[in-house]
């Protein structure tokens, strides 16, 4: 099982608040967001989340260590991974269009 932070205060709540969640990235926006957040937990290693329906991808560049997953047609999850530790922080999310 996967350790899950929060960079900020607004982040956690975002992310365990569902009635803030979907004031701020609307209902399908919220479910999706609570979905990412328990595959975050479930898995044993960051890789894993290529098996779950989150279509997690690993990014680059300047995001190098951090992971997106879709949260509806723009919103995303992003997370960054904590080398050699089972832990992600949750860093952002973010409107991308």
């Amino acid at each position: 099982m996967t350790e899950v932070h929060y960079d900020n205060k607004r982040i956690e709540r975002l992310c365990t608040d569902d009635h803030f969640a979907k004031k701020e990235i609307g209902t399908e926006g919220a479910s999706h967001l609570r979905r990412r957040v328990a595959e975050l937990r479930g898995v044993v290693v960051v890789e894993d989340l290529l098996m779950t329906t989150g279509r997690w991808e690993e990014l680059g560049g300047d995001r190098s260590g951090q992971w997106s997953a879709r949260l509806g047609r723009n919103w995303r999850l992003i997370v960054e991974a904590v080398k050699g530790d089972v832990s992600v922080t949750v860093i952002e999310v973010v409107d991308y269009h």
